[in-house]
């Protein structure tokens, strides 16, 4: 370590660029939890718990809903909920229908 005189003094050194970048790795990571939450919860559920494909989107739907407040999501979270369903009801729509 080097020794000599430094310029640093304890409680003075502005952290609010800190403040945000760590602020904004919490939401990403709260975002991507959640993310991960909802999009392996369905498999779970239809795989798993072996729960008709309906049923699994719509709990998973309620669950991701319920996280909201827990992760301190916004409305881009529900836009990506929204859409989330939207795809997973077409694609088993879709398997349903070629499965007879």
């Amino acid at each position: 370590m080097a020794s000599g005189h430094s310029n640093y003094v304890s409680g003075e050194m502005p952290i609010q660029g800190h403040q945000k970048t760590f602020g904004g790795f919490i939401r990403t990571a709260s975002f991507c939890t959640a993310f991960l939450i909802v999009v392996l919860l369905m498999p779970i559920l239809v795989f798993g718990a072996q729960l008709p494909w309906f049923t699994a989107l719509v709990a998973t739907v309620v669950v991701g809903v319920l996280i909201t407040p827990a992760f301190k999501l916004g409305g881009g979270w529900y836009a990506l909920l929204f859409g989330l369903a939207v795809l997973a009801f077409i694609i088993g729509f879709g398997v349903s229908a070629l499965a007879g």
